[in-house]
């Protein structure tokens, strides 16, 4: 039921057994014809199929003159660039894991990426350099050398460590590089989970996604050589490496993406000036430009025909709202770094607003009760497993994290989800954040829903704590819309609507905040807020 007729006629592709994936990504749009098409969109900067793939020759050609070699790994710790791009790229040609964090960490989470990859190279923005410098005394012996993607002012150097500028690897160097040949599972690169729920894992993946993901996705949205596809995440996160760059360089197509953050000012631009045919993005910045939209003027997303979406729940006004004002449906979905990009999915032609759609092809998908029993109807809720040979290989150096989470062809995701008559699955929570009052469970997403249907709201959080009496009660983080205040009236509004599905849901205490605190991949904090003192 929960499988379409398409789901069960897709077949993944042959994946040879050795290969380069920049090959795959890059050399075949040159013998394609496409050397002279754009394949790269850098804020106002246009970079063509010959112009990257020569520069990630260079980028390759350097790393080999630093004596790197092939399973050697290279900590990135930077924003979406060209010398970024170029350089995830040429480690891969290289044979060298690239291992993405967000820019957003701290000096003590640097600190521990570099230890738990034991990296010998670290590429760093030059805005991360007092970073950096902060845990100097304690860098690791493993890291070798730190390229600077930027001035090497003020970087802390010791005896054994070379430290160079980006230009200076690349300068002099061919724009032809022999690609090594990287077995299709041979560990090929590495995310690194969020940490919302302890600390972050390292997650290995293996050259064969490299086939499979864009056969799979590729079909599912249709991507096409006329595409031009813009991801608002940055690429240190699986909804903005794949959708956004992976995947339209797969099909022959054209990538957006931008060093600057994703305000909605800095979308707006970028869609209104670079004319993208699908959009990638989150709730946050979704919410952002109907605020934009709102408060100044309606952006022109004309030439948007896909808008997709993930990460959180959105309510129903939120939907509603962005068809409005762009005639555009959101297509809500739902995957992890852990299985490689989205594994339930909307899509143009089969697609249930507020749901998170139907299997994407190649996952299989099922819901486990709490005794680990497969639920065989629908509307009810369990843990989602997902069987797909994209799941990560391992966590790195977490043998009972990866024990705890693959169980056999299957990966337990942590979200619980229910299916509809039709097939189509909806979102119930994440299984760590639910809690029980007064006996009965409590989905934080229900409550959440409730309280933003209110005018005044634009977003809200809810978390447990516990009161004087040592009782489990919930706890409403509230941000409201510009212009709203915050009244005794509309607390007691805020409750009624609550109220309508469940008085034991009421929140206890309704917190006003500025904004929500976010993760480095851009979700609610939901640890942060339950740590917050209030």
């Amino acid at each position: 039921m929960i499988y379409s007729r398409e789901w069960n006629s897709f077949k993944d592709p042959d994946v040879p057994e050795y290969f380069n994936p920049t090959v795959l990504l890059l050399d075949n749009n040159l013998s394609a014809g496409y050397g002279d098409k754009t394949a790269l969109i850098v804020d106002n900067q246009s970079y063509t199929y010959t112009d990257l793939l020569h520069h990630v020759c260079r980028a390759a050609n350097g790393m080999a003159s630093l004596n790197l070699e092939p399973e050697n790994r290279i900590l990135l710790f930077g924003t979406d660039s060209l010398n970024y791009i170029a350089t995830w790229f040429g480690a891969i040609r290289n044979g060298i894991i690239p291992a993405v964090i967000s820019d957003a960490y701290k000096a003590e989470n640097l600190l521990y990426f570099l230890c738990d990859t034991a990296c010998k190279v670290l590429f760093i923005d030059q805005e991360q350099i007092e970073k950096f410098n902060q845990i100097s005394d304690e860098i690791p012996h493993t890291l070798k050398i730190v390229i600077v993607n930027g001035n090497l002012a003020d970087v802390s150097e010791t005896g054994d460590r070379q430290t160079l500028r980006y230009f200076e690897m690349v300068e002099g160097h061919s724009s032809v590089s022999e690609p090594y040949p990287i077995h299709k599972n041979d560990i090929t690169y590495m995310f690194y989970s969020g940490g919302t729920t302890g600390t972050a894992k390292g997650i290995t993946h293996l050259a064969h996604d490299f086939y499979l993901v864009p056969e799979r996705h590729g079909k599912f949205l249709e991507y096409c050589e006329e595409d031009i596809v813009y991801a608002t995440s940055k690429k240190y996160f699986t909804h903005g490496l794949w959708p956004g760059l992976l995947i339209p360089l797969y099909f022959g197509a054209t990538s957006v993406v931008s060093q600057f953050s994703p305000s909605p000012e800095n979308v707006v631009k970028l869609v209104e000036t670079n004319n993208p045919t699908k959009m990638i993005t989150v709730p946050t910045i979704i919410k952002n430009i109907i605020l934009f939209s709102n408060q100044n003027r309606i952006p022109d997303f004309s030439s948007l025909q896909v808008v997709t979406s993930a990460s959180e729940k959105m309510p129903p006004e939120v939907f509603e709202r962005f068809y409005e004002l762009f005639g555009l449906e959101i297509h809500d979905s739902i995957g992890s770094s852990e299985i490689t990009y989205e594994w339930i999915a909307n899509r143009p032609k089969d697609f249930r607003r507020g749901s998170l759609g139907k299997p994407v092809f190649g996952f299989e998908v099922k819901l486990m009760d709490t005794d680990d029993n497969e639920i065989q109807k629908p509307n009810v809720d369990g843990e989602a497993w997902i069987k797909s040979k994209t799941t990560c290989f391992f966590y790195w150096r977490k043998l009972d994290k990866t024990r705890e989470t693959c169980i056999g062809e299957w990966a337990r995701t942590g979200d619980t989800l229910r299916y509809d008559e039709d097939g189509f699955f909806w979102f119930s929570g994440r299984s760590d954040d639910v809690f029980k009052v007064k006996g009965l469970w409590v989905s934080p997403i229900e409550v959440e829903a409730a309280i933003t249907e209110d005018s005044a709201v634009l977003e809200a959080a809810v978390v447990s704590y516990e009161d004087g009496a040592g009782l489990t009660k919930p706890k409403a983080f509230v941000v409201l819309n510009p212009g709203e205040e915050t009244t005794d009236e509309l607390i007691e509004q805020l409750k009624n609507r609550v109220r309508q599905i469940g008085g034991y849901k009421v929140p206890q205490e309704f917190i006003f905040v500025e904004a929500l605190p976010r993760t480095t991949l851009m979700k609610i904090d939901r640890r942060a807020l339950r740590d917050k003192k209030t």
